[in-house]
């Protein structure tokens, strides 16, 4: 059993970026699919915390999936950063020990290799 945590808040602008869908998710290789741990939206100040845990042979490999509008200029597909979690926040146990703390992120940023989430 393996667990993990994490907290930050979003900005859109000098905004809060409320409803904003966040996931945290197992990447897992080969044929096992991901395992979503956790996932919210984040409150009317842009913040959120997750945390969950996984059955995993080897160590989880966590990821934060931000799914957003801002700076989207109206298109169908929303942007979606994908922020890889260090190790070192992952806990053996089913209760995490300690938070990734990401702090506050402002969603106006263009990441270089950012991905699109289109709604179907």
């Amino acid at each position: 059993m393996q667990s993990i945590g994490v907290k930050g808040k979003l900005k859109c602008g000098d905004k809060p970026a409320s409803n904003v869908l966040v996931k945290l998710i197992d990447e897992d290789r080969g044929p096992d699919s991901d395992d979503l741990l956790d996932s919210s939206y984040t409150d009317d100040n842009g913040s959120f915390n997750l945390s969950g845990h996984a059955y995993e042979l080897t160590n989880i490999d966590v990821e934060l999936h931000i799914l957003h509008d801002c700076n989207n200029n109206g298109k169908s597909c929303q942007r979606e950063w994908l922020i890889n979690i260090p190790e070192k926040y992952i806990t053996q146990e089913r209760t995490p020990k300690k938070t990734m703390n990401l702090g506050t992120l402002n969603l106006e940023v263009e990441l270089e290799q950012e991905d699109k989430e289109c709604k179907q």
